[in-house]
């Protein structure tokens, strides 16, 4: 969807090698998993299994790449990625050699090899893929990028985006980093982009939803799992607190 679009795609973030934890996640009711090949514990053995895992939950399966891994990407295509995420995007150029490996000529120089893809029915939406901006470079290039043929959205580095712009990540949700957004988010709706990005809390959610992203990852599965044992241990030890024992 684009950016002045009404509606939300809600996502998640998985970055542990869980088939299950991933059926977990998107059977909560995400409408797409982001396969984090950058970040996350997450072997390319694995990519097929959880594909398959959050396809069979009924949700798109993204992958991110390793940055500006362009071959990565076509064999996340191949191995039949709904979406493709390739980080680190500077410049109009890279942007225009990562879309490049991502589509068949006469659109680009992507290999045939489908695959896995090759079982995806007739009638399934094509394949995308976006880009990610989250940096200074970036920002300067960001209506060229979004100017590039074949590209379907950009999902903005917040966190890499304040880095560069600030030297820290601690103020994430500050009007540096979201005048920066907002000119990104522009950006995409002139090209008529989809525009992403990650919660993560309520408080980023909610600037991503007054700014126009309506694309947005809610949460990674091991914040998910720290803070809900957090809490249940919290609970336990308040309940036997209650009781006088001692910890």
């Amino acid at each position: 969807m684009t950016s002045n679009s009404p509606s939300s795609s809600l996502g998640a973030w998985l970055t542990l090698d869980s088939v299950f934890g991933a059926e977990l996640m998107v059977r909560t009711g995400f409408d797409w998993a982001v396969i984090d090949l950058q970040h996350g514990a997450i072997g390319t053995d694995s990519v097929v299994p959880l594909l398959s895992a959050v396809q069979g939950a009924g949700a798109e399966a993204w992958v991110r790449t390793q940055a500006t891994n362009y071959a990565q990407a076509n064999w996340a295509l191949d191995m039949g990625a709904d979406v493709v995420v390739v980080p680190q995007i500077g410049s109009a150029a890279q942007a225009r050699e990562a879309v490049a490996f991502c589509r068949y000529a006469p659109d680009g120089h992507r290999s045939w090899g489908p695959v896995r893809a090759a079982l995806r029915p007739a009638s399934a939406p094509r394949q995308r893929v976006y880009l990610m901006i989250e940096d200074t470079d970036g920002l300067a290039e960001s209506e060229a990028i979004c100017a590039t043929p074949g590209l379907d959205g950009i999902l903005i580095g917040t966190a890499d985006l304040t880095l560069s712009l600030a030297g820290t990540v601690s103020d994430v949700l500050g009007g540096a980093t979201f005048d920066a957004v907002r000119t990104i988010v522009e950006a995409c709706t002139r090209h008529g982009l989809d525009v992403a990005a990650y919660g993560g809390s309520q408080e980023m959610t909610t600037a991503c939803a007054e700014n126009g992203i309506r694309t947005v990852a809610v949460a990674a599965d091991y914040e998910v799992l720290h803070e809900g044992a957090q809490a249940a241990l919290a609970q336990a030890r308040g309940s036997y607190a209650a009781q006088g024992a001692r910890f």
